[in-house]
């Protein structure tokens, strides 16, 4: 009996530890790109010469939004792996891996870059492959595919913002 008692509470902690992973990794990375801002960097004085439409959101709760919307993603995924396992869950992690990856590319390209048209087709492209993930979680397990849509929503917003500063603050010669 203690053997099975042993495995059960390795399990949990595995469990664990795979779940602080999952969550952790999204937020713990949107963390260290958020830390520039008070550094002086570029990207972060470009984003202060930019305008805003007038239905923007205050700046001031982007990156909480975004915390938000990584650890519930996160969270998404963690469920998605507890509910089927790994073997079971490959096709959409494999999918999720897309979408981490195009996301990683958006703060390069428009905070270092300082490519607006680039950053509103990274959107736009983020926006279709979190739609695909979104299937593809609700599919394996309808909870996690739910989970994604505040990040389906605020990928929306996010989408319509940089068009319009595109729109707005994009190439003036034309």
């Amino acid at each position: 009996m203690t053997y099975v008692r042993s495995q059960g509470f390795r399990s949990i902690w595995v469990k664990l530890i795979v779940f602080v992973v999952m969550v952790g990794i999204p937020v713990v990375s949107f963390f260290f790109v958020n830390q520039y801002r008070g550094t002086g960097y570029k990207g972060w004085r470009y984003l202060d010469t930019l305008g805003d439409p007038s239905f923007a959101l205050d700046r001031q709760y982007h990156v909480p939004i975004w915390y938000a919307v990584l650890a519930i993603y996160g969270m998404a995924t963690y469920v998605l792996w507890y509910t089927n396992g790994l073997v079971h869950s490959i096709g959409p992690l494999m999918v999720s891996s897309v979408k981490l990856l195009v996301a990683l590319m958006w703060f390069p390209v428009f905070f270092y870059w300082e490519d607006i048209e680039a950053t509103f087709t990274l959107s736009a492209v983020l926006w279709v492959v979190n739609g695909i993930t979104m299937v593809f979680y609700a599919g394996m397990f309808q909870m996690s595919g739910m989970m994604l849509i505040p990040e389906q929503i605020w990928l929306s917003y996010i989408t319509v913002w940089t068009y319009f500063l595109w729109d707005y603050d994009g190439d003036d010669s034309t």
